[in-house]
């Protein structure tokens, strides 16, 4: 039970933060005139004593003391809510002795007898008005807010469709590589891709981060897919694939602030590797005649940073047994209890204890070692490319979400 309270006051604690002014606003009076009812209800039950203007001062006081308590839950103000929680419980304490005082002081004896049906009649008047204003407030917060939750869950749903569509779990093979990969968004839509594209020079793997969540880092994350499949279909450099791809989305991004992180490699028939990162991490390189694992760094801008940037390639030589390893900055700089990242070095110790594994063994190891670290903050993706001896059919299956 005492876990059930502390988590419906942290959902409270993160929900009034979300609401916009003018539906706080509506909030703090609905809480204000129920609040203040209170002590109208409350002057009948004692028997009318006192004149009203004492009872409405009352009241006001004790509806303010409300809206201050959920004003400071709203700025995470803990000390001030629960101070003003004391303060009601006492003001109803002190007002009763402060009614006695004044009573005995300048003779509050209440209403003399041809008032009492005026003095009841204005009271019940009053306490309808107060909570019926509290009632359609609090309704018209509810409705408004119901309908903002039914968008949001739609939304999400749909997100969440996009993100199957765009980053479905990898599996292939291809002449000479076998590949393996899987996306786990931070949200129903993360900004994370992953994609392997035959074409006549070999196999062009990726990972890439879009800057953002929500449906329209999906709409831009589509994008970004097609483009690069389109620009796989016409023959040509991987510096030009990037040259283009820069171009396409500094044209499409719609705020100054998205870019596209991209980590790429072009697998050639001969073992020969050309790879190119654009603000991207490093491509972990496990070679197997060496069972050391080296990084393959590139400094250079994201895409769609500026509308003129140059990109450079490398070249990595791959032996069977070798693994390549993309992958996005969510894994890696997952942090654990004591604020330290998982790093890379953790990631290709994995690789390095079991590289004769299945390859989707290999990437839920990777996986189930960083959950143990720490919680998912943001999108995390893992791509696996193992050079494989070149006798190995040449056969593709791509396996999509759900399969």
């Amino acid at each position: 039970m005492p876990e059930a309270i502390f988590q419906g006051r942290r959902d409270q604690e993160q929900y009034l933060p979300t609401l916009p002014r003018q539906a706080f606003a509506g909030l703090m009076l609905a809480v204000f005139f129920t609040q203040a009812c209170v002590l109208v209800d409350i002057d009948l039950m004692n028997g009318l004593r006192g004149p009203f203007w004492w009872v409405l001062v009352k009241g006001a006081v004790f509806g303010l003391t409300g809206a201050l308590s959920l004003t400071a839950t709203r700025h995470q103000k803990r000390l001030l809510s629960i101070a003003a929680l004391a303060i009601a419980i006492v003001l109803l304490s002190v007002f009763t002795r402060i009614d006695s005082g004044l009573a005995q002081t300048i003779k509050f004896t209440g209403p003399v007898q041809e008032n009492i049906p005026w003095r009841v009649a204005l009271d019940g008047t009053i306490s309808l008005i107060t909570l019926s204003l509290g009632y359609v407030l609090f309704f018209r917060s509810m409705i408004a807010q119901g309908i903002k939750h039914v968008r949001t869950r739609a939304e999400l749903a749909l997100a969440e469709q996009v993100q199957q569509a765009l980053a479905p779990p990898l599996a292939t093979w291809s002449a000479g590589y076998e590949v393996h990969g899987r996306s786990a968004p931070g949200s129903q839509m993360g900004g994370d891709l992953l994609d392997a594209v035959d074409h006549p020079d070999g196999m062009t793997v990726y990972v890439a981060d879009v800057a953002g969540h929500g449906i329209q880092a999906g709409v831009f994350m589509g994008m970004v897919k097609s483009s690069v499949r389109t620009a796989l279909l016409r023959p040509g450099p991987l510096v030009g694939l990037l040259g283009d791809l820069n171009r396409v989305v500094f044209e499409v991004k719609t705020t100054p602030a998205t870019y596209v992180t991209f980590a790429c490699l072009r697998c050639g028939e001969n073992g020969s590797v050309e790879y190119s990162l654009a603000g991207s991490g490093p491509i972990l390189h496990y070679r197997a005649h060496s069972m050391t694992i080296t990084q393959l760094g590139m400094e250079q801008f994201p895409l769609g940073l500026f509308r003129k940037a140059t990109f450079q390639t490398g070249v990595v030589e791959t032996e069977p047994g070798d693994i390549l390893t993309l992958l996005t900055d969510g894994l890696p700089e997952t942090t654990g209890a004591k604020d330290e990242q998982f790093g890379l070095d953790r990631i290709g110790g994995i690789i390095a204890r079991n590289p004769a594994a299945p390859l989707s063994e290999i990437t839920e190891s990777v996986f189930g070692a960083v959950r143990q670290h720490g919680r998912q903050t943001d999108d995390e993706t893992l791509v696996l490319v193992r050079a494989v001896p070149r006798t190995a059919p040449a056969q593709k299956v791509f396996s999509s979400a759900g399969s």
